[in-house]
């Protein structure tokens, strides 16, 4: 007999299992660059003036230590989707007799987790892109769910490859063709990749998934880097979702956004977030709290309290909210400052064996690895075990994506990366 039932292992992260690694290392010729925070050139997390002077404020009145509700402080879950969504999409969505209904969640993971836990069952298999957040995998393992289906983000130009996203469906479709067709996509600047695709891919998105519309359709879309475009914070970046419903047209087809205050407030550790049910179905709209609440309920029963009244108290005042836009939009420049520096380096210094995928915008940049000879991820895995034996850590996502998170490296730092990889690079290259 087994003394454990589930798959779920912290070590199999490429994230988490890679920080484990990496702080058991004391040498100081160890270099780290792992996590997606975004922080100044002093290594300092940037946190907006606004949640520092609403922590106070709060603290000072003293801190109220009662149970948060399992489904959220009343209003807040209506606040951050609107926040995210945006006042406007969500108006035109209900002209066109779009439901919504909302949960404040434990931050974007458990946004994610709650909904597939709520709404998928042990035998619903889940669709995501390739390559991916390395989460994602960590929580269909630990809710007990199928491992994901694939397909690639990236045709042969680096544009959405509509044939792989069909193929995908039309994969777990032809293994049961009455089965709910799950999508779990991480949209605008995705991590890793940073590619905001844009209207015209959305549509053709529409046209793809009309074709399974006598099937139930739950998209997912996590929003984590929403807020750090080119401009940072841009209310219309979810303005396709109403001509999403109008071209599907289904009672079938839902969608969750799942959203989060750590990336957008740079409040990391307050794990405050909404998953946000978009519907036509009044069913499924008139039981979202009830049933993703009681998810909530039986597995960390409710948020933190303080983390939600801090986001409550932004939320509420515009002078505040106008600085955490203000954050988003000056942090968004520093990044965008490092990832043109950042590719200079790449293309001065990594052979041809590492290909630059550009981004749009967001917190990382992806080098896909490959040779000529080696259009497996034979190469790439070969590479990555010299990487880590050079005391340089950083994620290799899908076995073939090495991911650098601008966010929280200064230029300096950028630089001392791409020289050790270089340098690892170059060697493994002479032998190929």
């Amino acid at each position: 007999m087994a003394f454990y039932e589930t798959l779920a292992r912290i070590s199999t992260d490429p994230i988490v299992g890679l920080l484990q690694l990496a702080g058991k290392d004391t040498s100081p010729n160890k270099l780290t660059a792992i996590i997606g925070s975004a922080a100044d050139d002093a290594g300092n997390l940037i946190i907006p003036q606004a949640v520092i002077d609403s922590a106070r404020e709060l603290a000072e009145k003293g801190i109220n230590m009662e149970y948060a509700p399992s489904t959220g402080l009343a209003g807040l879950a209506e606040l951050m989707s609107l926040e995210f969504i945006g006042q406007k999409t969500c108006e035109e969505l209900s002209k066109n007799g779009v439901l919504r209904a909302e949960i404040v969640t434990a931050a974007g993971t458990n946004a994610i987790a709650t909904t597939l836990l709520a709404c998928t069952g042990r035998d619903d298999e889940i669709i995501t892109h390739n390559p991916h957040w390395a989460g994602y995998d960590s929580i269909v393992l630990g809710i007990d769910r199928k491992p994901l289906v694939n397909f690639d983000i990236l045709d042969g130009q680096d544009n959405f490859n509509f044939e792989d996203f069909d193929s995908s469906i039309q994969l777990i479709t032809s293994r049961n063709p009455k089965t709910k067709i799950t999508i779990l996509l991480n949209t605008p600047y995705d991590n890793p990749l940073g590619k905001d695709f844009g209207n015209t891919v959305w549509d053709r998105i529409a046209e793809i998934l009309a074709k399974y519309k006598e099937n139930e359709i739950l998209l997912v879309i996590d929003t984590a880097y929403i807020d750090f475009g080119p401009t940072g914070k841009d209310y219309r970046r979810l303005s396709f979702l109403p001509s999403l419903f109008q071209k599907i047209n289904s009672p079938n087809f839902n969608v969750v956004i799942a959203a989060t205050v750590s990336k957008s407030f740079a409040m990391y550790g307050a794990r405050v977030g909404v998953a946000t049910l978009l519907t036509t179905n009044e069913q499924n709209a008139n039981n979202w709290r009830d049933i993703a609440g009681g998810c909530i309920r039986g597995t960390f029963s409710n948020a933190s309290r303080f983390g939600q009244e801090i986001a409550m108290d932004i939320l509420k005042n515009p002078a505040k909210l106008a600085n955490v836009h203000q954050f988003q939009e000056d942090s968004s420049k520093l990044i965008s400052k490092r990832r043109e520096v950042l590719l200079e380096l790449i293309s001065a210094n990594l052979p041809e064996e590492f290909k630059i995928i550009k981004p749009d915008s967001g917190f990382f940049v992806s080098l896909k690895v490959s040779t000529h000879k080696y259009q497996d991820t034979t190469y790439a895995n070969a590479l990555y075990e010299k990487i880590l034996a050079s005391q340089l850590y950083m994620p290799m996502i899908s076995n073939q994506f090495l991911r650098i998170p601008v966010c929280g490296l200064n230029e300096s730092k950028l630089t001392q990366v791409i020289t050790r990889l270089a340098q690892v690079a170059h060697s493994m290259t002479a032998k190929i």
